[in-house]
């Protein structure tokens, strides 16, 4: 049995039992820290597992422990296509305003200055933008929170991290460049993911 250990909302592991054990009786695991394993319907407490022994050499019961809502399809609400795409027209419309009034001092020089010291500069809004409040508590962009949703964890179900959500934005570039096909699979695939909610491991859900 292979066991996932969730610290810090990352998930790390596979760990053996046996390996789990030592790293219990050796402090760098808590018998609280959350668990997974293929087969259990969620996260759980490591006590809860079969076969963990607790630091002090008693052995856990079979008795499950829940200690987090699972994740799975028959509890989730995924989003849908459209009302993810009228939270990222707002989220773009947002962006405008924003880079808008970061760009109208530029305008006031003569010649191209504008055009060129300010092209990247709604890229780089864009790009704090959204990694940023995805990896946020609020889990959701201005768009999204508007439009009841939120960036999740596919294995977790958790908050992602930053790098985590900056690797999303750049595979949503991807997404859009390959003709939108990679945006339009939302529409089509089972748990409604784009290709840059594939590649990094993420679900967009109803904020419930």
């Amino acid at each position: 049995m292979q066991i996932y250990v969730r610290k810090d909302e990352e998930r790390i592991g596979p760990f053996s039992l046996e390996e789990v054990n030592h790293r219990l009786a050796a402090g760098t695991l808590n018998p609280s820290d959350e668990a997974w394993f293929e087969g259990s319907p969620g996260w759980r407490a490591l006590l809860s597992i079969t076969g963990v022994i607790m630091p002090g050499g008693a052995s856990s019961t079979a008795a499950p422990i829940s200690i987090a809502t699972p994740f799975t399809a028959g509890s989730t609400s995924y989003a849908g296509f459209w009302i993810r795409t009228l939270a990222y027209i707002i989220d773009s419309l947002i962006l405008v305003v924003v880079s808008e009034i970061i760009l109208l001092p530029l305008k006031t020089f003569p010649g191209d200055n504008a055009l060129t010291f300010g092209a990247p500069i709604p890229l780089l809004i864009c790009f704090t933008y959204m990694p940023a409040f995805w990896s946020s508590s609020m889990q959701a962009t201005i768009g999204q929170m508007i439009c009841g949703l939120k960036v999740v964890n596919a294995i977790t179900g958790g908050k992602i991290s930053l790098p985590r959500a900056l690797g999303r934005w750049l595979a949503l570039l991807l997404a859009m460049a390959i003709l939108f096909v990679g945006v339009i699979m939302v529409a089509f695939t089972e748990r409604k993911r784009g290709l840059h909610d594939i590649l990094a491991g993420t679900h967009v859900v109803k904020n419930r």
